[in-house]
This record gives structure tokens, sequence and C-alpha cells, in this order.
């Protein structure tokens, strides 16, 4: 009896190729999928659903095949599609190795924009198409929070959350008021997400770090789709010198805020 595809990638050895935790953006993890499939196992192409059910139940992160098919879609030259039986399957090219092989050195940028007017959909671009592929542990640092906000978290699971906010920049107490009603409900549903406030000045911009990425957000989340922004994300080992620093800086500043 044949292996299914998440029990074969398992139990083999794939030291030889990139490493998986170089990969920041959901293209490139599905990328890896596919490689390794080809290599290791002589599968030439997969569909979107086998390529998630590998990073759910071998990599343990949870990326749907809707937010998989939507990156594959930018692949370009990376890969070619086939379309069997009313299904599609996804093969990996040349050039999608090569951009695999590069990340450890060049590292990755991506830039996600958010239209004007379009709130609920920019809501939707943030949460699964960059929320959602980061992972491990996920800090965020925005200081206007608001009930838009849990909006935007709420379907990222199974992954702790550390949120520094700024609540002194709500100036209207019944917003304020109605926010922490809203908070106290939301944290009975999600133990994993901790809010915290941060009681100094120096609060300002608005960024998301991982252990493989940093966002940088030109909008509060609250905000997007309110106005035209843009959102970049970065591989951690590209932008190594302002990881850091962010990094340390997140880490002083929860130490000296209040738990919401």
């Amino acid at each position: 009896m044949e292996l299914s595809i998440q029990e074969q990638f398992s139990t083999i050895d794939t030291s030889d190729l990139p490493r998986f935790d170089d990969c920041g953006i959901i293209l490139e993890k599905a990328l890896w999928v596919l490689w390794v499939a080809k290599e290791k196992l002589q599968k030439k192409m997969l569909s979107a659903e086998q390529i998630a059910s590998v990073l759910r139940d071998v990599q343990e992160i949870s990326i749907n095949v809707t937010s998989i098919t939507q990156a594959l879609k930018r692949g370009g030259d990376k890969i070619y599609s086939y379309r069997q039986g009313g299904e599609v399957f996804y093969e990996i090219m040349k050039p999608g190795k090569e951009h695999l092989k590069s990340l450890r050195t060049e590292g990755e940028l991506e830039v996600f924009y958010f239209e004007p007017e379009k709130r609920y959909s920019s809501k939707r671009l943030l949460a699964t198409s960059i929320l959602n592929m980061l992972t491990g542990e996920i800090r965020i640092v925005d200081p206007y929070c608001g009930e838009r906000t849990l909006d935007v978290i709420t379907d990222v699971k199974g992954r702790p959350i550390k949120f520094l906010t700024k609540l002194e920049n709500i100036t209207n107490v019944n917003v304020k008021n109605r926010l922490l009603r809203e908070l106290g409900d939301f944290k009975t549903e999600n133990a994993d997400i901790e809010f915290r406030d941060y009681p100094n000045k120096d609060l300002h911009d608005r960024y998301i770090i991982s252990p493989t990425s940093l966002v940088l957000l030109g909008h509060s989340m609250k905000d997007l789709g309110a106005k035209e922004s843009f959102a970049i994300v970065l591989n951690e080992a590209s932008s190594k010198n302002i990881y850091e620093a962010l990094s340390e800086n997140f880490d002083r500043r929860w130490k000296q805020s209040n738990i919401l």
C-alpha cells in the first residue's frame, strides 16, 4: 500500500536541498514542496491541496489551499501548471529552483498593494496572504489598535501572537471603552494572542516580526483599505540589521508594557 504524500515527506532527507526555514513567503514554501516531491519522490507535479497538506501535516504550518493557489499564480516562470481531470497541478521549473537556492544570500522582498476604498479585501489580503504565511511566534507593533484590528488577526490560528499597541492614541473615551470590551471577549476565544499597552511616547511605526520575515506596514491594520497603502515583506536574511534592531526594540518595549 502506497504511503500518503504526507507520510512520504516525513521520512525523506532534504539536507542537500535549500532549507525550508529560509523560505519566507507562501510561494517559496510551495516551491520547496514541489522541488522535494520532484527530486526525492519522483512526483513531477502536485496539486495545491497536496502542497497545503504537506505544509500542514509535516511542517505544521496552517496555510489554506486558496492562499497556495494565489501564490502560485504569481510564480511566473518558476512553475508550470497542468490541468488534468478538472484539477490544476503544478511543477517546479529551473527558475524556481534557482530562486530557492538564492534565498540565503540574496533574501527576498515582496510588496503587497492595498487599494483605497477596499477595506474588506484589504483585511483579507493581510490575513490570508501575509499573516498566514508567517511561521512561529508573530510579534506585531501597531500604535493605533481598533476593533477592525481584531477582524484581521482572528483567522491566524495555531501560532502565538504578541500585539503591542498604545491606548493613549485613542482619544475618544467611548471608542476606547468599546475596544476594551471587544478585546475582553476576543481573548476568551484566542488564548494564544496577547495584547499589551506601551506607556511611553516612542512608538510610531507599524511592523510585524516572525522568525523568518519582517513586514513593514504603511497603515495601521484598522485603517487598511481606507486609503492607498503598501506592505513590504522582507526575508530575515536580507534585512538582518534592521530585523535584529526591531526585534530588540520589541522585546524591550514588551517588558515595559501593561497587559490588556
